[in-house]
């Protein structure tokens, strides 16, 4: 952050004996006097050309960008393409890590993962924060220091191919510069996903300042007329002609952090003591909270709630009357097990220590590692995060409508009324404005978490990033460097995360009047005072803020009346817990499973068809006895080769399965078989997002992306691609069904393939009559000697056949949900669903058919409400 300083300490090592202009890039700082100022890109495509012959790219990667300049054959610049406002990817994120590492620098990172002759870990590269996770399991699981860096030079060149690479960068001459390009690991990484030809020279990481000094001697030279040395050879300068004296003065944004509407609780509890294992070395404290008296208290009735957190894992005892008899928090820090088994020692050296017995009623579990844990501890209930915590809120305020919890690596907004949860919404792939983001500015700052509330309560502070971690380091440093004191920075750390928070994660307009801060960051009262301040509502936090996705785990399992508790008691941590992975292969999911043996029992989690690990055959879950995409299959699948004609041609239409066709699939197979046209369809292609993420040009959403992939795909399999246009009807009511990407997409897709795309104009625009003119043109264009009346007495068999289905929809509907029909009503079915204890709800998804009911999708939804024996539908 201190750039002058830096730039004085690097200036001081050269002469400056025959050097007269100074050339800089648009983006360094206002602190130099030059001579020319160049854009970025300009200079860094000057440095290569000057430096390399011919390329078809430049790929820059440094800091906190990267990009990929294209050029054409002629070596005219084309494009420019580069990462958005996340600095998963750049120098800064390996900077990052390699701290995390304990590596002294960014090179011994590369040098270490370079020298990795063995496999490596998957790391998260889409965020600094979620990669600290993955850096935890992976030391958990045994990896060596280079094979983890090579893992994270794996992930970062992965997140680049992915953003900007297409099948045309191929077999290209890439020039690579910028600080990363002397990270020969991501180098060679890249290589190997893009196929591209990465040249790298001894002045890579320079290409900036490089650059900038060729496009100075080009601009005086084409002045002056005369050569560059005549020039630049006629004065010298000093080392305070270079740098501007700069004077500072800080604006501090945010008002001083004070509470004035909330109440804030008191932490201290009856008893309060950091707990140490005496059966294993080397772990983590837990810290436990005594609230109510037990000494001598012969017995007591109690619920275990347990919440396994990404970082910490909190545990309550309630006892009777839904009193919180204690609590215990400790760190996860990558083991969850471990953290689970340290909970309950400490649990028991409680009941030692007050002479005490416990009659366990029940035990739950909630959190990111619910259903691993719950299944080796046997526990009665895995419970949601969300539901956990708005029981605990209901349970001490009853009138609460608005949940704001932040958690260690995810935050998330609820809303409720009359107790009820009536909406949740979640961060997503970036944890800008979590725990670990506070914790990660605290550390770089010197500042220990428990003294962070004191040093910025009642402290005004400058406005910095809300958007990355890489991006705030960036910017407290400049505050830093401006003078700014510590503690104004830290607090500027809360404002950002509460800007998050609004911005991303809540929806401000749904924010009600009684408003809960739930999660241990809550305890930081200043950040409660920046979302105090900026709502100008009174906030409320519980003194078990802490603990609330375990109270509330607790006290449903009072609600549920749990009696004989499957819980395998406290003294299991004694017992060795071996841990392993498998693959498990009975079916095409593939699952990874993670085994763990209790009592010589297995128990296994991840298996997404709900088997149990004794049970070696695949197990339909689907328990609603009711399949939407089967049924659907099943009614639009159909056989026409009756009434067909022989096939008439010898080439192959291929069908998409995407976007509009997805829908019409088996209107246009019945069309083409009537009039003797043989098709084959994408529908079992998986992997088309994948793949279309590689092939097109630019960023679009999931469903445009896949007919890249789905086209593609048929391209090897069918001489022609059939992908009508499905243009939108001007309505009066202003209800629109196409996005206009959509519209378009046959146009996009003809670039690959001009002769093999057919795209007759279809639908909405003019009358049937128009569509069969269209579709006899088309089939006439490619040698089809199929009639007129052949094509339209085709087309209308369809329509017959397209509005057949949509009415045996409308009747498998009124079926499924026992509604008179014409053949009867079906009582078994419903006596069947009362046995079998099933919910009596059915669910309905609204949504564009393609994204709906295509498995790729739907991410499985239809299949998780089945398994919870809800019947679902679509409209």
């Amino acid at each position: 952050g201190d750039v002058s300083a830096v730039l004085k300490e690097q200036l001081n090592k050269y002469d400056f004996t025959g050097i007269s202009h100074i050339a800089v890039t648009s983006s360094t700082p206002d602190i130099i006097n030059y001579d020319g100022r160049y854009n970025n890109q300009v200079a860094v495509i000057a440095a290569a050309k000057n430096l390399h012959d011919d390329f078809q790219a430049i790929l820059s990667v440094g800091g906190e960008k990267f990009g990929l300049l294209a050029f054409d054959e002629k070596g005219s610049y084309q494009s420019f393409k580069s990462n958005t406002s996340c600095a998963a990817g750049t120098g800064s994120f390996l900077d990052q890590q390699a701290g995390r590492l304990n590596l002294e620098n960014i090179e011994s990172l590369s040098a270490i993962a370079n020298s990795n002759k063995k496999g490596f870990p998957k790391i998260a590269s889409r965020c600094a924060v979620f990669a600290k996770t993955d850096l935890i399991h992976a030391q958990q699981e045994g990896y060596s220091l280079g094979e983890i860096s090579e893992g994270l030079c794996a992930g970062l060149a992965k997140n680049i191919a992915d953003t900007l690479f297409n099948e045309t960068q191929s077999k290209e001459k890439v020039i690579f510069c910028g600080g990363v390009s002397k990270n020969n690991a991501v180098k060679k990484h890249l290589e190997s996903m893009t196929g591209a030809n990465i040249v790298v020279d001894e002045l890579s990481h320079l290409y900036g300042a490089v650059g900038a000094a060729f496009c100075q001697i080009d601009e005086l030279t084409e002045t002056a007329g005369e050569s560059a040395g005549e020039i630049l050879g006629e004065k010298s300068l000093i080392l305070s002609d270079i740098l501007k004296e700069k004077k500072t003065s800080k604006k501090l944004f945010y008002p001083a952090l004070e509470l004035s509407l909330s109440e804030y609780p008191d932490f201290n509890s009856l008893q309060k003591y950091d707990y140490n294992s005496q059966q294993t070395e080397n772990t983590n404290v837990v810290e436990v909270d005594v609230y109510e008296d037990l000494a001598d208290k012969k017995q007591l009735n109690v619920w275990i709630g347990v919440d396994i957190g990404s970082t910490s894992t909190k545990a309550v005892l309630l006892g009777e009357s839904n009193v919180v008899l204690a609590g215990f928090y400790t760190r996860t820090a990558g083991a969850p097990l471990k953290a689970m088994c340290l909970i309950l020692e400490s649990m028991h050296d409680l009941v030692l220590k007050n002479k005490t017995d416990l009659i366990i009623n029940g035990c739950g579990t909630t959190g990111s590692g619910r259903k691993f844990i719950g299944k080796i501890i046997g526990a009665d209930t895995i419970l949601d995060e969300i539901t956990a915590h708005a029981r605990a809120a209901c349970e001490i305020n009853s009138a609460v409508d608005t949940i704001i919890e932040i958690g260690g690596q995810d935050a998330k907004f609820t809303t409720l009324k009359n107790g009820m949860v009536t909406s949740s919404t979640m961060n997503n792939v970036c944890a800008a404005g979590t725990g670990s983001f506070i914790e990660e500015q605290a550390s770089k700052l010197g500042c220990k978490i428990s003294d962070y509330s004191k040093r910025t309560e009642n402290v005004k502070a400058p406005m910095s990033s809300d958007r990355c971690t890489v991006f705030m380091e960036r910017d407290l440093n400049h505050y830093l460097t401006e003078g700014y004191a510590v503690n104004e920075v830290l607090a500027s750390v809360l404002h950002s995360v509460r800007e998050n928070y609004l911005l991303k994660v809540a929806t401000e307009s749904n924010i009600g009047d009684t408003i809960f801060f739930q999660g241990a960051i809550a305890k930081n009262r200043a950040l409660v005072a920046a979302f105090e301040q900026r709502l100008q509502k009174p906030i409320l936090v519980s003194k078990f803020c802490h603990l609330t996705g375990a109270l509330g785990t607790a006290l449903t399992l009072v609600d549920e009346h749990v009696k004989n508790s499957l819980f395998r008691g406290i003294d299991i941590y004694k017992k060795e817990i071996p841990v392993t992975s498998e693959v498990c292969d009975i079916c095409n999911n593939s699952c990874k499973i993670t085994v763990a043996q209790i009592n010589g029992e297995k128990v296994a989690y991840g298996f997404l068809c709900g088997r149990d690990y004794d049970t070696q055959q695949y197990v339909n879950n689907k328990i609603s006895g009711y399949d939407l995409l089967k049924e659907r299959k099943k009614i639009e699948t159909v056989s026409v080769t009756k009434n067909a004609k022989s096939q008439k041609t010898d080439f192959i239409i291929g069908i998409p399965a995407a976007l509009h066709l997805f829908e019409d699939i088996a209107f246009w197979k019945y069309f083409f078989d009537s009039v003797g046209v043989k098709t084959i369809t994408s529908s079992k292609y998986k992997g088309a997002v994948k793949r279309g993420k590689n092939l097109s040009e630019t960023e679009f959403c999931a469903p445009a992306t896949a007919m890249y992939g789905h086209v593609e795909y048929l391209m090897g399999k069918s001489d022609y691609i059939f992908l009508p246009y499905y243009l939108e009807n001007k309505s009066k009511t202003g209800r629109r069904q196409y996005c206009y990407y959509t519209q378009y997409i046959p146009t996009i897709m003809a670039k690959y393939n001009r002769k093999k795309i057919l795209k007759p104009l279809v639908k909405y625009l003019y009358t049937n009559f128009y569509t069969k003119i269209e579709l006899y043109k088309m089939l006439k264009s490619i040698g089809a000697d199929i009639s007129f009346f052949d094509i339209s007495s085709a087309y209308d068999k369809a329509w017959e056949f397209k509005l057949s289905c949509e009415e045996k929809l409308k009747q498998a509907y009124a079926v499924e949900i026992g509604k008179s029909v014409e053949k009867g009503t079906s009582p078994e079915k419903e006596t069947s669903r009362k046995k079998e204890n099933l919910p009596d709800i059915s669910v309905v998804f609204l949504g564009r058919p393609y994204t709906i009911l295509s498995p790729e999708m739907n991410s499985g939804i239809p299949g998780i409400f089945s398994s919870l024996g809800i019947k679902t539908f679509y409209q």
